[in-house]
């Protein structure tokens, strides 16, 4: 216990660590980037840009900004939007946090649970109609890229069959109909999905051919007993081995999805943010998709001991 305490407290640091580094590279490269968000702006007085670059601090030298900049992420302010004046980043950041992770819950849902199905089902059905079945769709899954997917699934369930508008638009920043979380989900998930499912199977079927999962079969044990606690407990260690990159493959693969649905998420304002110049924002976001990149590896790495006692920290 010790042990997992002392590598969960490294982890931290070195998450907290890289999270600096790149939030600081990203802010020195933006700044050196000609122009700023208030070109945008028509019909302004050259007394009025230099109020507003004296207000922001970047009338200061780039060495002086990085400090201010610091100083407040230390004290948890990112500063203020560029573009929609006294819009404070952080709460801005986190309530669009609440968005992007209630549908990527459902993509990793999606992804964990659908994939597990098939590559078990195809393993223990080897070489049936089953089996050809599921690793056929596996492949034309992980094939499609997810924003195909989601375009094939606006129109399906927005147009042509279902006339389900509702349920694949975000007409508001609020997001409280749970139905318009399924389809993003689905669209996100399911090439993801295909990948868990082709290693699923590939591990259980190695997994199966071992000796003490031929030992319960031949102590008789049921079928349940012998695929979940024996064969499937063990063929799952490569399979979440590669949940920290498939769930920053989510986090970053969002922000074309949220952008088609026009889901109010990290995503969209991301995209907003660099269009029109706002790099504030664009250094906030950045910082919280390295904070979660770095926390979803922490806790891939924090699932191995309880699929095998042996592995310590």
């Amino acid at each position: 216990m010790r042990g997992t305490l002392l590598y969960l407290g490294r982890r931290l640091i070195l998450i907290s660590i890289t999270t600096v580094l790149v939030s600081s590279i990203v802010f020195l490269l933006l700044h050196q980037i000609p122009g700023n968000a208030f070109l945008n702006e028509t019909r302004q007085s050259p007394q009025s840009l230099a109020a507003d670059l004296h207000r922001f601090g970047l009338d200061l030298p780039l060495w002086q900004q990085y400090q201010d900049w610091v100083a407040g992420v230390l004290r948890g302010d990112l500063g203020e939007s560029l573009v929609n004046r006294s819009v404070h980043i952080t709460p801005l950041l986190m309530r669009e946090t609440s968005v992007s992770a209630t549908v990527g819950a459902f993509a990793l849902l999606v992804t964990v649970g659908l994939g597990l199905t098939l590559g078990v089902i195809a393993a223990l059905r080897q070489n049936t109609w089953v089996d050809y079945l599921a690793s056929s769709s596996a492949v034309v899954g992980y094939s499609i890229p997810s924003f195909v997917i989601a375009i094939f699934m606006l129109l399906i369930f927005g147009h042509y069959f279902f006339d389900w508008t509702q349920a694949t638009v975000y007409y508001s920043p609020g997001w409280g109909d749970w139905t318009q979380v399924p389809v993003p989900a689905v669209a996100l998930g399911l090439p993801y999905a295909s990948y868990v499912a082709r290693l699923t199977r590939a591990s259980m079927l190695e997994t199966i051919r071992t000796d003490y999962v031929r030992t319960a079969w031949a102590k008789g044990l049921r079928a349940r007993v012998v695929v979940t606690r024996h064969a499937l407990r063990n063929a799952l260690i490569p399979v979440v081995t590669i949940l920290g990159p498939l769930v920053t493959g989510i986090i970053t693969g969002s922000v074309v999805i949220k952008n088609i649905f026009g889901i109010p998420g990290l995503g969209k304002e991301f995209i907003t943010s660099i269009l029109a110049r706002d790099y504030n924002i664009v250094i906030g976001v950045f910082t919280f998709y390295a904070a979660l990149v770095g926390l979803a590896n922490l806790t891939v790495d924090m699932i191995y001991p309880m699929l095998d006692p042996r592995i310590r920290y």
